[in-house]
């Protein structure tokens, strides 16, 4: 057994240096957002303030601060770098996928395990975002930390209840409720506080809702909570809730880790309360906030669809996984096949809640990652399980034979996509590309709203990634297919995840691509090397959308025009003062016989340059979407 496990741990090891790790600081921190989460967590670590974030010395309330404390310690080790930035995003993800083993292993079986974190791991939205500094992929482990604690409660006490029932002595409540602190981590209850507390500490009240909510739906749909039926059989639910919850230590763990925080940051930052809970979350949420940010929210239809993108190539066999995740519940048989529905009420609350929202981001969809990578995985499992064994039931044979012509739809279906892709790579439009872009991406969104045109020069370097990922599609799901048929199952999963390593491939050349474009690192770098210190470099426009300068140069930037967004509430406290221009204190800096750096983002027609001299006005250079000015020349 143990043998098993360590060879398993190498796998999952081994799929996480190539999909998760791997290239995790090739690229420039991409603003917007990166860039910002990248220079708070310098800042933290150089000022030393672990209670208030600070972006560009302005106090930043937004997010809790577990990934910026995680971040700062990586940063004072190691020093600022992309990879220090990233990695609080890149470790999360192989704790969750270790965690998705776990439960596979307990649910279903150890194959189940295995392939469900690979799936996990190699799925597009897990290797996009992995390489995203920001606190989703903590949000994630949080959550499946939470719940599988929570499994481990479901576990322990079915077996339990079980056997008292069947000796007739099934006696009071209090035998369910752990008698000690090791009890209660051997139960899972101090992991699903310890869960729910990181949840909070990641991102916010969200990290416990979700918990609460997905474990509530179980109960309610289970159909076997009933308080009054606390004599005999059906009332384990029960004596699980009772575990978790008639727990003081895990309420303690819980509000040890998260209380005093928000107390300390209450007490020093007046306002923090109101705006933190209140406006930054419940509003938020209703996209109804006081303090404006731009966002552009995508459609629930689309969110939906977006299901199928970001859990690609794994997606497309989701219509044969509902009996891995929404089994029958009259058909529970053994402990380990109740919490099977949790999988699927996992998937489907993630997916409801956010849905619901009128603020919704695409990435919003990836907490329920897990969950799906968990009932695609027991369906793989089953498969190549019954490759190996004859006679297996009815219903296994259906499914194996589901799987099959999934995999005969999804070759065919995925050979003509890629056969288009091919054909049409030569001709994508500008107009094609930029709405491909804005359905996938909140930024392009953003532009697309304020009526910007393509911010790229050309299409040319879309047209080889087009037409690569086309030749992927074309081969691969093919390739999947032969295999299977030739009762090959895991042989035909190997081809899935090589669609999955090849679309990876596809992915990674894009951040190439739009990398000058989104990243402030060239012009961050032509600013050390030419602004002496005590020279003002002022940024036009909300710095977010620059946030990687501040990161870069070491240097606080001042800002034109731009107090809203995620500044608009730390501007409000005194360090604010002097940090913000406007048009008419601008143009007296800049007239000054001290010189001034611009970085801005704008076209002419809309920068502040049309309205300053033009003597006295020197470009000094285009560095990706960004100029750079000065009041005196080279």
């Amino acid at each position: 057994m143990k043998l098993e496990w360590n060879r398993e741990i190498l796998i999952i090891l081994a799929a996480s240096f190539l999909f998760v790790f791997w290239g995790i600081g090739s690229i420039s921190l991409l603003d917007p957002d990166e860039g910002m989460y990248g220079a708070i967590a310098r800042e933290m670590a150089e000022k030393g303030d672990w209670i208030t974030p600070h972006f560009n010395g302005i106090r930043y309330l937004e997010k809790p601060p577990l990934y910026f404390w995680f971040t700062a310690i990586t940063i004072f080790l190691f020093g600022p770098s992309e990879w220090a930035a990233r990695l609080w995003s890149a470790l999360p993800t192989l704790g969750t996928a270790i965690l998705t083993w776990s439960i596979g292993r307990a649910l279903y079986d150890s194959r189940a395990g295995l392939l469900s974190a690979i799936i996990l791991v190699t799925s597009v939205g897990v290797f996009r975002y992995t390489r995203v500094a920001a606190t989703d992929s903590l949000l994630v482990l949080s959550l499946t930390l939470s719940l599988y604690g929570f499994i481990r409660a479901i576990l322990r006490v079915d077996g339990e209840w079980q056997m008292a029932n069947r000796a007739g002595k099934l006696g009071s409540w209090e035998a369910f409720k752990p008698t000690s602190l090791l009890a209660s981590w051997r139960s899972g209850a101090l992991l699903f506080w310890l869960g729910m507390a990181l949840g909070v500490l990641s991102k916010g009240l969200v990290g416990f809702i979700l918990p609460v909510l997905i474990v509530g739906v179980f109960l309610l749909a289970n159909g076997k909570w009933r308080i009054a039926n606390r004599g005999r059989g059906g009332g384990g639910l029960f004596a699980i809730c009772y575990s978790l919850f008639a727990n003081p230590a895990g309420l303690v763990l819980f509000l040890g880790l998260t209380v005093p925080w928000h107390l300390l940051a209450a007490w020093k930052n007046p306002g923090f309360l109101q705006f933190y809970f209140v406006d930054n979350q419940f509003l938020r949420f209703l996209s109804n906030r006081a303090f404006i940010e731009d966002d552009v929210p995508v459609s629930t239809v689309v969110f939906l669809g977006l299901i199928l993108v970001w859990f690609f190539p794994w997606s497309l066999f989701l219509s044969r996984t509902l009996r891995h995740g929404f089994p029958s519940l009259g058909a529970f048989s053994t402990p380990g096949e109740r919490p099977r529905l949790l999988i699927g009420l996992w998937a489907l609350t993630v997916i409801g809640f956010f849905s619901l929202s009128s603020s919704k981001l695409e990435h919003y969809i990836l907490p329920a990652l897990p969950a799906l990578s968990l009932m695609v995985g027991a369906l793989w499992a089953e498969a190549s399980a019954s490759s190996a064994v004859n006679g297996q039931s009815s219903m296994v044979n259906r499914q194996v034979r589901g799987l099959k012509w999934l995999l005969v739809a999804s070759a065919a279906g995925c050979g003509l996509a890629g056969i288009g892709l091919i054909v049409v790579a030569d001709h994508l439009t500008s107009e094609a590309v930029f709405a491909w872009l804005a359905e996938m991406n909140v930024y392009y969104r953003i532009l697309k709203v304020k009526g910007a045109s393509f911010p790229f020069s050309s299409v040319a370097p879309f047209v080889p990634l087009a037409r690569e990922l086309g030749v992927v599609l074309v081969i691969g799901l093919p390739l999947a297919l032969v295999f299977f048929y030739l009762s090959r199952p895991l042989a035909s999963f190997t081809a899935m995840t090589g669609v999955a390593a090849g679309i990876a491939v596809v992915v990674f050349k894009l951040l190439f691509v739009i990398e000058p474009h989104h990243s402030a690192k060239s012009v961050a770098l032509a600013l050390k090397a030419q602004a002496q210190q005590g020279e003002l470099i002022v940024h036009e426009g909300s710095l977010e959308y620059s946030g990687s300068l501040p990161f870069y140069t070491g240097r606080q930037i001042h800002v034109l025009n731009g107090q809203r967004g995620d500044l608009d509430f730390g501007s409000r406290y005194p360090e604010g003062q002097g940090v913000f221009l406007d048009d008419g204190e601008f143009g007296r800096r800049w007239q000054s016989e001290k010189r001034v750096f611009l970085v801005t983002r704008l076209q002419e027609g809309a920068s502040v340059i049309q309205r300053l001299p033009v003597k006295g006005t020197f470009l000094l250079g285009r560095y990706g979407s960004r100029l750079l000015y000065s009041n005196h020349g080279p």
